[in-house]
């Protein structure tokens, strides 16, 4: 990728952000750049995505570093070609970003922590006893090592800021440890070479113990920060970084994944992982896909199936032929898919990103007011430390990763039970859900109907006739019923003729050209289709679905949350009443004989903003776009996929309830991590700037910055670890062995 280049996305990592509000800084920086529709910058994981049109990719970099920041590209020309490589590339970077990172805060807090409680016990021992000249030389040196080996960072960040005309968090620290040090320092030179101010108090101590206490806070931030990211890194790794290649005169090489190519025979050993989507040539295995899906059962796949990469061959080997590997196979899609989420940025946190704008110039004008008030009121050493514990308990750095440390834990845990979220934003509309409706072909039902019966109506025709005809004018449709009519004229050995001017009108039927005879498979009032040639009715066919085993359970779940459920389908209404009854669904709840026009307007009218249809086909997808939320079978028509807001990776429509679960459950620990760091500043502030905290208040509010920090870190990981725990106790529903006319 050259400098030059116009792009419309690109994402890069940002290092030097040392919190919250550098990536609010960033991100307001990129915003401003020519052609940038959309800019999002996550403290938590480093990295930059932005969106637009005709972005020039100089002038990306150039806007972060005017922030005062480094990019970092990881789509370098030799792995453009390679989504996955690029996304691997910036996980690496992000893994060494967060562990040196942690590394930088534990060692400024080891640091910080011996020389405080060094200084500390000297600073008592001078109280108690004869003070010596050499004690306060100790203090006063002992400090400024402190500040400058462990506030350092701090320093060198708010320089950066202040050079580029902004602030961040760790200028309202700097400003704090940095006042409380110049005042001890004046008291204490003036002691010894004036002899006046006697009777005031040093705070060297004091300003080391604020670097010691808030950079635990940091250190403690960063490791669970880390331990909330880890979703893409547990993707990446089922990607293995050799594979055994079957060579044209079948000898075996090993290779590195990046040599495999489209049509390459890959060999998978029993208890391997599969590197590439393909196509089983040779073998049998039982196939562990719960790396992808969530489900926990085995798939056996033969000759002639399909196999996915991240998946593993539990007890047979396998000779696949690669038909996707790298970004463009199921695993880069995937991990593309859950980085791309965690990456953007839910509504419900630019109120925080606004506030933090302009929250640390408006706290250093707190700040400097309550100092002037102080020094009328009481004396310098009392104004300082009051100014100071203003500028200290203010930094809302517990503001910033509110939100963003709980939808990188949500949509991690969502894509390891096969739910794929597109953005942060879907938490949201997921959590206002109050209806849910269920397309019924594929999505209640298996999606794999058989023809039952074939009933001709013109005696110039066989069935067989009659049925590859409808085959040949079939074969190129997506719909289950197609499916279902080219499947039994193979299954009955008949030859299937192919068709030109072929024309689908969804909810109606398909029309092509076959043998030279129009030939039309369409809607029927009394059968599942009717077959028409030249405009003849020459036969009705029957079609024969199954009940999905976990619809009743799904359908009882959701209700259980409280939600309102509704199967909406084009059939006809005494199938629709077959597929009801089975689940659990009163005929109120039915919508049959639908278009997908009234498909639309069934959503509309029940309040599509709080209404989620779940879908898989391409009649879905003007209501899956129309809805609230749509959510597409992962088994699904592409269209229905790329219309939708959540994809279910496993075709199990219980996992709706867990997809609303998981969001409610994210959406009121966001609230709560929102609430914990609005009522801590809210309540901080007033008491530090009428002087409650007294004497010791710098500390306490050290302390008390820490524990926001960690208290959102802490609340946001106890999220983590209750999807977890609901996840591996999660149990099947009661199967259902139902078969119905469609």
């Amino acid at each position: 990728m050259t400098m030059s280049a116009t792009i419309d996305r690109l994402k890069l990592s940002v290092d030097g952000m040392h919190c919250a509000g550098c990536a609010v800084s960033a991100q307001a920086r990129l915003s401003k750049v020519r052609g940038v529709e959309r800019a999002t910058v996550d403290f938590a994981s480093g990295i930059a995505s932005i969106d637009g049109g005709d972005i020039v990719v100089s002038e990306i970099l150039d806007a972060v570093r005017s922030a005062g920041f480094e990019p970092v590209l990881h789509e370098s020309p030799s792995i453009a070609s390679d989504p996955l490589a690029a996304l691997i590339a910036q996980q690496a970077h992000t893994e060494l970003r967060q562990i040196t990172t942690q590394r930088q805060w534990f060692w400024r807090m080891l640091i910080a922590g011996v020389i405080w409680i060094a200084l500390d016990i000297l600073h008592w021992t001078m109280h108690h006893s004869q003070p010596q000249a050499w004690t306060g030389w100790t203090l006063f040196i002992g400090a400024g090592v402190a500040l400058i080996v462990a506030g350092g960072g701090f320093f060198a960040s708010a320089w950066r800021a202040a050079r580029h005309g902004t602030t961040n968090m760790d200028t309202l620290v700097v400003l704090g440890v940095s006042a409380a040090f110049v005042m001890s320092a004046w008291i204490f030179l003036a002691q010894q070479f004036s002899h006046s101010m006697m009777e005031l108090p040093l705070y060297f101590a004091e300003s080391t113990a604020l670097l010691a206490i808030i950079s635990c806070g940091h250190w403690l931030e960063a490791r669970g920060t880390s331990g909330a990211n880890s979703a893409v890194k547990e993707l990446l790794r089922l990607q293995p970084e050799t594979v055994e290649r079957v060579r044209a005169n079948d000898e075996i090489e090993s290779v590195a994944l990046a040599a495999i190519q489209v049509g390459d025979r890959i060999r998978i050993r029993p208890g391997g992982r599969i590197a590439v989507d393909g196509l089983v040539l040779e073998g049998q295995s039982s196939i562990d896909e719960s790396s992808l899906t969530g489900e926990p059962m085995p798939v056996v796949r033969r000759a002639g199936d399909s196999v996915s990469s991240g998946t593993i061959a539990i007890d047979g080997a396998l000779v696949v032929r690669t038909l996707a590997c790298g970004g463009a196979s199921a695993l880069g899609r995937i991990a593309q898919l859950v980085c791309d989420a965690q990456l953007t940025q839910a509504p419900i946190a630019r109120h925080a990103d606004r506030i933090c704008r302009i929250f640390v110039p408006v706290v250093i004008l707190i700040a400097a007011a309550t100092f002037v008030a102080w020094l009328f009121m009481a004396s310098v050493a009392v104004a300082t430390v009051t100014a100071v514990t203003v500028l200290v308990i203010s930094c809302p750095c517990a503001l910033g990763i509110a939100t963003p440390l709980a939808v990188m834990v949500a949509t991690g845990e969502a894509s390891r039970r096969g739910i794929l979220i597109r953005s942060a934003g879907v938490f949201e509309a997921v959590a206002a859900v109050k209806t849910v409706v269920f397309d019924k072909t594929g999505t209640v039902t298996s999606g794999h109907p058989k023809v039952q019966s074939i009933s001709v109506m013109d005696q110039r025709w066989t069935q067989d006739e009659v049925l590859a005809l409808a085959a040949g004018a079939e074969a190129q449709s997506e719909h289950p019923l197609a499916k279902a009519i080219v499947s039994e004229a193979r299954v009955r050995g008949l030859e299937i003729p192919s068709a030109r001017d072929f024309k689908a009108d969804p909810g109606v039927g398909v029309h092509a050209i076959v043998d030279g005879k129009t030939i039309g498979v369409l809607r029927d009032e009394s059968a599942s289709a009717r077959i028409e040639i030249d405009g003849v009715v020459a036969a009705r066919l029957v079609v024969v679905d199954e009940v999905r085993s976990e619809s009743r359970s799904a359908v009882q779940a959701l209700r259980d949350l409280g939600c309102q459920v509704m199967m909406l389908t084009g059939d006809r209404t005494s199938a629709a009443l077959h597929i009801a009854d089975a689940v659990g669904l009163q005929p109120s709840e039915v919508l049959a004989d639908q278009t997908p026009r009234s498909k639309v307007d069934a959503i509309n009218q029940r309040g599509a903003s709080t209404v989620m249809m779940v879908g898989d086909g391409i009649n879905d997808a003007g209501a899956l776009t129309a809805a609230g939320v749509g959510v597409a079978m992962g088994g699904g028509t592409a269209l229905a996929a790329a219309s939708a807001d959540a994809i279910l990776m496993r075709n199990d429509p219980r996992a709706v309830a867990e997809l609303i679960g998981v969001a409610r459950a994210a959406l009121a620990v966001i609230r709560q991590n929102l609430g914990l760091a609005f009522v801590y500043n809210g309540a901080a502030i007033p008491l530090a700037v009428c002087g409650v905290l007294g004497s010791n208040g710098p500390i306490i509010a050290a302390i008390a910055m820490g524990l926001s920090d960690i208290s959102v870190v802490g609340n946001t990981l106890r999220l983590r670890a209750k999807l977890v725990r609901q996840r591996r106790s999660a149990t099947s529903g009661t199967p259902l062995s139902v078969t119905v006319h469609t």
